[in-house]
């Protein structure tokens, strides 16, 4: 008897740590990334799933972290036929929803009219947030929930693409560049925080992030991603509160303007550690940040630019942002 737990594994959360902990206790267990034929069709923000090889990826870190990487076998499967060279028969573990049904419908019948097997399928209980209602990736995606089941702020604001073409316009300063020609960017702009008091400090990227913590000052929202221009930046941050999100390159999801807006309403440090890039992240944060506050982030190989939320920013912010387009 083998059995394979199968979901999409999109957004590692919480309910995925409760399949991982079932099936560790079942005969021979596989953990089945599912894509391509195996996922139900209308999903909310279908299009943001992360890649295949993400998941995968994502998943195989986690049970070496875990220490069950010598236990649980991962692979990722895209069609039906992908099942049936296992002759014997399978449990399945599943949560209920539309993928579920689409497996059913799919793979586990033609499973059982090719070969005859006998599967079996073990439906887990779904996982509740802190809201009451079930952790699933579609809520992570849709900025509802984050990946402990912790409920966030919300956001109406839909998924953005910035094209290759608009990338350079984007990266301008808007505000004040601290060169390091003239001395280390982090101590004047610590000594003008101290000085000016703003209302909420949001520093953007992980150098910046580390070089103010040196100073002596914490800002109240870290956004980092763990990659600078020279590679990734290994260094460890620690904060009250702590979240992880999704976030590619040259993209705004909405987990990402949930978060961060949960984050500036915290009333202790919180650290927003990006999987992708916080390149655009600077964007949420000044239209989300009450006005008097500062969004800080590093410009490469000059320093540190300090970007002052005003109302004038704040529109300029969201006209750059309505040039985006919206991702469908």
């Amino acid at each position: 008897m083998t059995t394979w737990a199968l979901n999409l594994f999109d957004r590692l959360h919480l309910g995925h740590h409760v399949m991982i902990d079932r099936l560790v206790e079942m005969p021979n267990p596989v953990a089945a990334v599912t894509s391509g034929e195996l996922v139900g069709q209308g999903l909310e923000l279908q299009s943001l799933i992360q890649p295949l090889e993400v998941r995968v990826e994502r998943l195989k870190e986690y049970l070496i972290e875990s220490k069950l990487n010598d236990i649980v076998e991962v692979r990722g499967i895209t069609l039906n036929e992908e099942l049936l060279p296992i002759k014997k028969d399978v449990t399945f573990l599943m949560y209920e929803g539309p993928c579920c049904t689409e497996i059913q419908s799919g793979a586990l019948d033609i499973r059982k009219q090719k070969l005859g097997v006998d599967d079996a399928i073990e439906f887990l209980k779904p996982v509740r947030a802190n809201d009451g209602d079930k952790i699933a990736s579609a809520r992570i995606r849709n900025g509802q929930i984050d990946r402990q089941g912790n409920k966030l702020r919300g956001t109406s604001e839909p998924p953005r693409l910035l094209k290759f073409e608009g990338r350079t316009g984007l990266k301008a300063p808007k505000g004040d560049v601290y060169d390091t020609k003239d001395g280390p960017p982090e101590k004047r702009v610590v000594e003008r925080i101290e000085k000016e008091s703003p209302e909420i400090v949001i520093a953007v990227g992980d150098v910046t992030v580390d070089t103010v913590l040196e100073e002596g000052y914490t800002p109240q929202v870290m956004i980092i991603d763990g990659i600078t221009k020279r590679g990734p930046y290994e260094k460890e941050f620690k904060a009250e509160y702590e979240y992880f999100i999704y976030n590619p390159a040259a993209v705004i999801y909405p987990e990402a303007w949930s978060t961060i807006d949960t984050a500036i309403h915290h009333s202790k440090p919180t650290l927003v550690t990006v999987d992708g890039e916080e390149d655009l992240l600077g964007f949420p944060a000044v239209l989300l940040a009450p006005e008097d506050s500062v969004i800080l982030y590093g410009q490469p190989d000059v320093g540190i630019v300090w970007v002052p939320v005003t109302p004038e920013n704040k529109i300029l912010a969201r006209e750059l942002l309505e040039q985006m387009p919206i991702i469908q």
